[in-house]
């Protein structure tokens, strides 16, 4: 009987033990989303972006294909460049390769989502879903954090590897 209890009493932390071991394998295997982040809109914004990293622990190459959400209207993988002081956007037709192994930063400036014809703005603290299409991985769900605009340029600063300036601090 007292055999039968212990095994009783161990049976939860084995199956937490084992469900853990396969989290930690799946993730070894697939697509890690983090930082999800939006800045806040105005309330008439019909445009908003959306900024996350995405690392590929996987091996083989994986493709971001496409982006949808339920508070806009279309959403897209964009590039922003710059072609004689014009910034321009663009969407980017072949996806995005996620290497095997690597990192793919989706910041502003660079490679972003775009979410158009918003049905909702942008409000900090009100965080919204995604759902991002890969060709390997298949579709994930993301939640983006929603920065005001301070904090959003102080997080793309530190992306950049800059230290954000203090609080009233102008150089």
């Amino acid at each position: 009987m007292k055999k039968l209890l212990t095994a009783l009493a161990l049976s939860p932390l084995l199956t937490v033990s084992t469900l853990a071991h396969a989290q930690d394998a799946a993730h070894a295997k697939g697509l890690m989303i983090d930082q999800a982040w939006s800045r806040v809109t105005t309330p008439t914004a019909r445009v908003g972006g959306g900024y996350l990293t995405i690392t590929n622990h996987g091996p083989h190459d994986d493709r971001l294909l496409a982006v949808a959400s339920e508070h806009s209207g279309t959403a897209e993988v964009h590039m922003m460049t710059m072609q004689d002081d014009v910034m321009i956007m663009r969407p980017v037709a072949e996806g995005l390769v996620i290497a095997a192994g690597e990192t793919l930063h989706l910041a502003p400036g660079g490679f972003h989502l775009m979410f158009m014809q918003l049905n909702q703005p942008h409000v900090v603290d009100e965080p919204f879903s995604a759902t991002l299409t890969f060709e390997r991985a298949g579709s994930k769900d993301v939640t983006f954090e929603v920065l005001s605009m301070r904090d959003s340029m102080d997080r793309a600063a530190m992306r950049d590897g800059h230290e954000p300036e203090a609080e009233g601090h102008k150089h």
